[in-house]
């Protein structure tokens, strides 16, 4: 399969360019990605199977996954975007602003379902040998030494990422990942961030391979996504925390001051 994430956004960001007011974009990601959250119980008493990659997956799983990762991008965007690098580079100011964007929920809805089957319809291009029978090529294996799965998840993963990457990069020179003044970012506190980020990773590392199938390598890729995005999310309500209670020191410790002066 091609990688989850960022590959798997490639096929649903032209979208959100090309009709902004159609799509909600934060929908369209988590939708595009939401098929393969499933992999994370592979191997387990709750493994899901290839369930998640049916048509009916995408109802019964692709759109409450969708709509519920759209929920939680939401509510961390900001504090993990004011403390991420090069935020001239990647427009990082601009993503902060995600987190008052509310869309019809029939928008959402459908943005999630369209971006969720983009995932599976993507998968079944890669993983059927029908495609290159399509383009002329009768046995591909016998051609190029490849199965054409492989050959497809090398070029999915790598194109889809360098494309998603690239089209980052061209948004937020161009100003366009948020339409209008993007509010200011909230106060930061790198070293609390980066502290917890680091330690959360580091314990995740020790525990995945401890995980049911954690040598095959969907659930595994799955997982390790997972880990980041836990401890991104760890790392910025640590730092919101640091910051209030500075905010609520600073205070008492004027009021313990003017008495002694």
């Amino acid at each position: 399969m091609p990688l989850t994430f960022p590959s798997h956004l490639a096929p649903v960001l032209p979208l959100k360019w090309w009709r902004p007011h159609w799509f909600d974009g934060v929908a369209l990601a988590t939708g595009a990605v939401a098929p393969d959250v499933g992999y994370l119980f592979t191997g387990t008493r709750f493994d899901l199977g290839p369930t998640t990659h049916t048509l009916g997956g995408l109802l019964w799983w692709g759109l409450p996954v969708a709509l519920v990762y759209a929920w939680i991008v939401r509510r961390v965007v900001a504090g993990i975007a004011a403390h991420l690098p090069a935020p001239r580079l990647f427009g990082w100011p601009q993503y902060a602003a995600l987190a008052g964007v509310r869309h019809p929920w029939q928008v959402t809805v459908c943005s999630a379902l369209i971006g969720a089957f983009s995932h599976v319809g993507w998968d079944w291009v890669s993983h059927s040998e029908r495609v290159p029978r399509l383009l002329g090529v009768a046995d591909f294996h016998a051609l190029t030494g490849w199965y054409w799965w492989q050959f497809a998840d090398v070029v999915a993963s790598l194109g889809g990422g360098l494309l998603v990457v690239a089209a980052a990069v061209y948004a937020a020179r161009r100003g366009g990942i948020f339409d209008g003044d993007p509010p200011p970012f909230p106060e930061t506190n790198p070293l609390v961030f980066w502290r917890v980020t680091l330690a959360v990773t580091a314990l995740g590392a020790l525990l995945l391979p401890g995980l049911p199938a954690a040598t095959v390598a969907a659930p595994a890729g799955v997982r390790v996504l997972h880990l980041g995005a836990l401890a991104l999310i760890a790392g910025a309500a640590a730092a919101r925390s640091a910051r209030s209670g500075d905010a609520d020191r600073s205070p008492r410790l004027e009021d313990e001051q003017r008495p002694i002066g």
